[in-house]
């Protein structure tokens, strides 16, 4: 990208310091509607803005080793994100940004594959993007956007807690080292195998490939195949044939409803877009909304419920998207 792709206009903040900043501190609310802005002038800002928090993303995940921590602080000071108290630097080029970021991330990666030693990661996705994780034993992950994941690997085991959020798993074959899934009271068990979890008020696991058995304390045992999701209750749960690989269409950007009622699609949303979906009338949520929706742009998703159901939408100050009835007055 080039200066020229920076929007012209009235003066205010450039969109490349407000995106360095979003990377150590949350914005302001004016700050967040301007890179918000620049994102939805361009197909290149919003590549830049992915690529850039994805690769910072990589240099934050082995923060508790002192090493990496090391390296991350040179990797800060050298994109001028932090200042040296004994000496100032001179300011850095914007367009290093990115590739600056990208050298050292690579370092720490690296690092990330040398630490052998068992211990506790935890992994925060970015507020509005999803974080693409590469473990140490070979597995990858798809976390939502703010999804938190607590990792400890060892010789004799491989445990995951999903903290919060979604997480579409595709885990490496080891015999030795179960691959364990702690979330929404479950304990789900793989040896190799790629599985989608959803979480909020009714947790569901979908299997997309190889085998997987749901524990759940009082309840018997699920064991699930390709195919299958698991549907949690109040006690246990269930298991049903479903569309799985549409499940799990949230990491490449999509969401895919089919009869689902508009509250459980704005809970959907709302994880998928990092960005709240809120029903300005609780009685909008007995709504149904089928259809494949775009959630990268908000945009097309305003676009989608408002062709689909009788809604209208507006984006609060604070960035929420407010849906309310056709029939009602926007402040």
């Amino acid at each position: 990208m080039t200066s020229n792709d920076t929007p012209t206009g009235a003066p205010g903040p450039d969109p490349r310091q407000l995106l360095a900043a979003s990377l150590s501190r949350p914005l302001t609310e004016m700050e967040q509607l301007s890179l918000d802005a620049w994102a939805a002038s361009s197909v290149a800002a919003r590549d830049e803005i992915a690529q850039t928090r994805e690769i910072w993303l990589a240099a934050g995940l082995a923060a508790e080793d002192p090493t990496v921590r090391q390296l991350r602080r040179s990797a800060r000071l050298a994109a001028g994100l932090d200042q040296s108290v004994h000496r100032r630097r001179p300011p850095v080029a914007r367009r290093w940004l990115a590739g600056g970021l990208g050298l050292a991330a690579a370092g720490l990666v690296a690092g990330v594959v040398l630490v052998d030693h068992p211990h506790t990661e935890r992994f925060v996705a970015p507020e509005h993007a999803i974080a693409h994780l590469a473990l140490e034993d070979g597995s990858h992950v798809a976390l939502s956007p703010g999804g938190v994941l607590a990792v400890r690997l060892s010789r004799r085991e491989r445990a995951v807690a999903l903290v919060d959020g979604d997480a579409f798993f595709e885990v490496s074959h080891d015999a030795r080292r179960p691959f364990t899934v702690a979330t929404a009271g479950r304990t789900l068990k793989v040896l190799g195998t790629r599985f989608n979890v959803t979480g909020g008020q009714r947790l569901t696991v979908s299997l997309v490939q190889g085998s997987l058995r749901v524990s759940a304390p009082g309840a018997p045992d699920v064991l699930l195949k390709p195919g299958e999701r698991y549907v949690g209750a109040q006690t246990g749960g269930r298991m049903e044939r479903a569309d799985v690989v549409n499940d799990a269409a949230w990491k490449d950007g999509r969401l895919v409803f089919a009869d689902t009622s508009l509250a459980e699609a704005v809970e959907r949303l709302s994880r998928a877009a990092g960005r709240r979906f809120v029903l300005g009338d609780p009685a909008l949520g007995a709504l149904r909304l089928s259809g494949s929706m775009k959630v990268g742009r908000i945009e097309d998703a305003r676009a989608v419920l408002e062709a689909s159901l009788p809604v209208a939408t507006r984006i609060a100050a604070n960035g929420d998207l407010i849906i309310t009835g056709t029939g009602e007055t926007r402040p």
